[in-house]
């Protein structure tokens, strides 16, 4: 687990108390201080087993470090009891408070603060950013001695708003200002038992149940309502998730009334466009679980609805939260794969056995009515999230009608495929598909100076939890290394039970962090969203003009916007009014009604 991390800003005062009576201050000055340094680190910075190599690893071989001028002795009766290095990183202009250790005769008696002063007077008048230490929870003393020194915590990695909560509470410290890693402000963070909980909103009690989950178990959310039309389903889900304190609804209209930060959309994902409008028009936030809109008409409104209210639209592609796809993209922010080239995504799921009763055998169902593209997030999400590039092209191919198609009562292609150009000029292949024989949920991405890629289903090899890297230092190496790399984190442990691999549990995370206020926070917003969604809607437009590649709409532009203003194509024949599409480029297949009641009987 990270680090707890905090700074000392220059600018301001130093509150320094003298030292108490038989205690002095000194520095490093010959090779026998490396001993006494040892005592002094010992059982908590580098274990029991600290040498003098130790020293020089971390204090010799530090060419920041000057030896006789950075290293400082807590002393009492003529002994070094205690030790702090204080150095200039003069490449990033930021002090470090370095190996922070007191002797273990002498711990507890509030001696760490001693140490800060130490660093802080020798480091003030540098015309440095900030002064960086790094520490740990367990250290309980030496957390509290560095609050009260000044030092502030760091906003910097998944879950440190609540671990300083946690923190806070122990100390029994109201408030504290948190810090970004740049030093600009995050905010004031308090205590756990004083922060207050993001007040969720759930319509659709069955998929919703994994959003509920989320906002029972976590420490940042609350589910205060819940809106479904089953009114036997909304009861369980009441009975399930808080009694009758926690609010109910069957009106939709009602339910965004009620007093809450932010509406999970966990209805049919046909639906879902219009209700984000409504919410996002009642003043409310939206967490769109799946998937955005179904026709340009619903995207432009969509965009607009979110600008006009000034409300955050979140997208719950889940897959670009599953842990290779998340790491993939930590790596490429960091610059080790170098510039995007190429990339694919496939999301290829047999779906015949759970078929039924996700579609309750309705023949006009969205599921059984949708093109082999419209579900293409789950497989380019996570590439455009990964690059954070747009989609400016695609060129879609469709698989034909098969017999498990016909088996499941649905008239798409088996799978559609878009090959679509970034707006960086790179390829991306995009592969998904409900009515394949097998399962494939597989991600590459390629760079100017390596490549990274997701273990094969079929290799039993972890699968998407798995990733594998070939990355060089520089453009052109060509080292041939592949390794394994660590997809955990500091919510691993914590995600694991949550829906989809803990995949679930992330989205609504990072929903409650950007909602507190963090921009940290890993979010897909409404133009994401679509630039994710609108590639599997053009590449079906591509495959119904005999191929032709289509130019994307990049609809953060308003005039981009007025071409498809009207434009309500889609195949969902419930849609009323829209210009509706065959759900295959052929022409719908013919399936007879015994189908679906075989279907219906396997049920009961």
């Amino acid at each position: 687990m990270a680090q707890l991390k905090m700074y000392w800003f220059p600018d301001q005062p130093i509150h320094e108390e003298p030292l108490p009576e038989g205690y002095s201050i000194s520095r490093y000055k010959t090779e026998a201080d490396k001993l006494a340094w040892v005592e002094c680190c010992k059982n908590g910075l580098v274990g029991d087993d600290a040498t003098a190599e130790a020293f020089d690893n971390s204090i010799t071989s530090n060419r920041h470090i000057n030896l006789f001028e950075d290293v400082f002795f807590l002393d009492y009766g003529g002994e070094h009891i205690g030790t702090v290095t204080a150095f200039v990183n003069s490449e990033h202009n930021f002090g470090d408070m370095h190996m922070v250790g007191i002797r273990t005769d002498f711990r507890g008696r509030g001696l760490a603060k001693y140490l800060n002063f130490i660093t802080q007077k020798h480091l003030k008048d540098r015309g440095l950013r900030f002064v960086l230490l790094t520490t740990d929870e367990w250290r309980k003393g030496a957390v509290k001695s560095y609050l009260n020194g000044g030092f502030l915590p760091v906003e910097y990695a998944l879950g440190m708003e609540d671990r300083w909560q946690a923190v806070l509470e122990e100390y029994g410290i109201d408030s504290v200002q948190m810090v970004y890693e740049d030093g600009s402000p995050y905010k004031t963070v308090f205590r756990k038992g004083l922060s207050k909980k993001v007040r969720f909103g759930v319509f659709g009690a069955g998929r919703g149940q994994s959003m509920m989950d989320f906002c029972v178990q976590s420490g940042g959310a609350e589910l205060v309502a819940i809106c479904d039309r089953n009114e036997e389903r909304l009861a369980h889900a009441r009975e399930t998730y808080g009694g009758a304190s926690l609010a109910c609804y069957t009106d939709f209209e009602d339910f965004i009334q009620h007093d809450m930060d932010c509406v999970v959309l966990a209805n049919c994902a046909n639906e879902h466009a219009p209700f984000a409008v409504k919410a996002l028009n009642a003043g409310k936030n939206v967490f769109s679980e799946l998937l955005p809109v179904q026709t340009m008409k619903e995207a432009v409104e969509l965009a607009e609805a979110v600008e006009k209210s000034g409300k955050r639209y979140f997208y719950g592609e889940n897959c670009c939260y599953m842990p290779a796809p998340k790491k993939m993209k930590e790596l490429y922010k960091k610059g080790a794969l170098g510039a995007f080239e190429y990339g694919e995504g496939e999301y290829m799921h047999n779906c015949e056995s759970i078929w039924a009763p996700c579609t309750f055998c309705e023949p006009d169902h969205w599921r059984n009515t949708m093109s082999a593209f419209y579900y293409c997030t789950h497989s380019l999400g996570p590439i455009v999230h990964i690059t954070g590039l747009r989609p400016a092209k695609v060129t879609g191919f469709e698989a034909p009608f098969n017999h498990r198609m016909y088996r499941m009562g649905a008239k798409a292609g088996a799978y559609g495929i878009e090959l679509v150009t970034m707006e960086n000029g790179a390829l991306v292949k995009s592969t998904h598909g409900v009515g394949v024989s097998n399962h494939s949920l597989w991600y590459m991405v390629n760079g100017s100076k390596g490549v990274l890629e997701s273990a094969r289903e079929p290799a039993n090899a972890g699968e998407v939890n798995t990733l594998y890297g070939e990355l060089d230092e520089n453009e052109g190496d060509n080292n041939r290394v592949i390794s394994e790399i660590d997809t955990k984190d500091a919510l691993t442990e914590t995600a694991k039970n949550g829906d989809h691999g803990g995949a679930d549990y992330y989205t609504l995370y990072h929903v409650v962090e950007a909602l507190r206020g963090n921009r940290n926070a890993d979010v897909i917003d409404v133009y994401e969203a679509l630039d994710m969604f609108l590639p599997g809607m053009f590449a079906y437009f591509s495959v119904l003009a005999g191929g032709v590649p289509m130019e994307i709409p990049d609809l953060r532009q308003p005039e981009a916007r007025e071409k498809w203003r009207n434009d309500t194509r889609c195949t969902d024949p419930k849609a009323k009014g829209n210009e509706i599409l065959p759900s295959y480029s052929k022409g719908n297949p013919v399936i007879p009604a015994d189908v679906y009641e075989k279907l219906k009987e396997k049920q009961r």
